[in-house]
């Protein structure tokens, strides 16, 4: 019998990785990928995004469901969901060097790669409702230097990180709740 678990649980994650690998090579020749993680059954981002090389747009998010239309605004600084661990991103996102815009929504990431200057081409970066500390992440955004647009609803911002994000880019329009 324990044998038989054994083999089940092989044939299981074999077959995840699969279906990892599939989504992934289907999609590697895609301009613009939208990726719901709920979806394709993940849990997180999987390393194997670093084999989006030709992508210039790629929204990533948990699931389809919709926005709320009247959230008030203390739910912003509480977690997403309090039974979830925060996420992290796989440092393989980092060699997207083609990205101009990314979207990186509800994926509850408490910190971005470090690497994360390396996208240099990025003029628009969507961080709404994850759980970032903008002042522990300014100087892999200050890195971004063509960056145009960013959104950071729902992630922890005071005004003294919007001064210093603007102080390194001037023409940076940053949307968030402070404003």
């Amino acid at each position: 019998m324990r044998f038989l678990k054994i083999i089940c649980v092989t044939i299981s994650l074999s077959c995840s990785t699969t279906h990892k690998e599939n989504l992934f090579d289907n999609l590697k020749d895609k301009e613009t990928v939208l990726i719901y993680l709920s979806k394709y059954n993940l849990k997180s981002v999987p390393p194997e995004i670093g084999r989006l090389t030709n992508t210039k747009r790629l929204y990533i998010t948990t699931d389809t469901i919709g926005w709320a239309i009247y959230p008030p605004l203390g739910g912003f600084l509480q977690p997403i969901d309090s039974k979830s661990a925060p996420s992290q991103l796989p440092n393989e996102i980092t060699e997207l060097t083609n990205l101009k815009t990314l979207a990186l929504v509800r994926l509850g990431l408490n910190q971005l790669p470090d690497n994360f200057s390396q996208l240099k081409n990025l003029d628009s970066l969507d961080l709404t409702m994850n759980r970032l500390v903008v002042k522990d992440e300014l100087q892999k955004l200050n890195g971004l230097t063509n960056l145009k647009y960013l959104q950071l609803f729902g992630n922890v911002v005071d005004s003294l990180d919007i001064v210093e994000l603007k102080k390194s880019n001037p023409r940076l329009i940053i949307k968030t709740w402070i404003e």
